[in-house]
């Protein structure tokens, strides 16, 4: 197994509020979007990550999808807190998606819009479900999947960690095979780079660098509006 991370400022933000955190030795991947005036984003997805990070160390004997739990709520109410006690991080807050593999399984758990996709066969499919306001649109009916792509709220997120006292994650167990990739990554590549654009360059024959590589540079060619991270974990 193979796991390449990167996180860049793209073309047109003057600082990063992306952070991600890989580890293939305990097979942890987290990618984090913050939000927030002034540096408040960058602090609040740097200590939710942390938190999450720290919180898995601890509880290394219990059942993944308990520790994965804890370490979302526990890196909840930290960034909660901050925000609360430092009138400089006010409404700050963080999308949060972990991944942890273990027995031929992914694990993952996620607030917010940054999302997981697994690639098999050729073919990239979205395993997490974005808390959007454009997704709750779909859902009840009112626009397509297709409409929500170009929506002009489709950046308003639902959900996120450190900005309720408490947090609702919602958790995905998919099965991996040796060939599939796994890809988690902020908006700031999704709402730039089409499943199409990602299923071409995950398809090349090159290392996973060049793959992480080309897929940060095709989001920048494109515009680089937003932080570009992104996380890729080849089976």
């Amino acid at each position: 197994m193979k796991a390449i991370g990167n996180s860049v400022i793209g073309m047109k933000r003057t600082n990063n509020e992306d952070a991600i955190y890989v580890n293939e030795q305990k097979n942890l991947y987290v990618v984090a979007d913050g939000m927030g005036g002034c540096n408040a984003g960058e602090v609040a997805s740097n200590t939710a990550i942390s938190i999450f990070v720290e919180a898995m160390e601890k509880t290394e004997n219990e059942e993944i999808l308990d520790r994965m739990m804890f370490a979302t709520r526990a890196c909840n109410q930290i960034v909660y807190q901050k925000a609360k006690n430092n009138i400089e991080y006010t409404d700050m807050g963080t999308t949060l998606v972990a991944a942890c593999i273990e027995k031929e399984k992914v694990f993952i758990i996620y607030v917010g819009d940054s999302r997981a996709y697994r690639f098999r066969d050729n073919e990239l499919c979205q395993i997490t479900t974005d808390h959007s306001y454009v997704m709750e649109l779909v859902k009840i009916g009112s626009i397509t999947k297709e409409e929500a792509e170009v929506h002009p709220k489709k950046n308003i997120i639902t959900r996120a960690i450190g900005v309720r006292e408490d947090v609702e994650p919602d958790i995905v167990i998919a099965d991996i095979k040796e060939g599939d990739k796994i890809l988690l990554c902020t908006d700031g590549l999704s709402n730039m780079v089409s499943n199409k654009e990602m299923e071409k360059i995950l398809t090349t024959e090159c290392s996973t660098e060049e793959k992480v590589k080309k897929l940060v540079l095709l989001a920048n060619h494109k515009g680089g509006l937003d932080n570009i991270s992104l996380i890729l974990i080849e089976i």
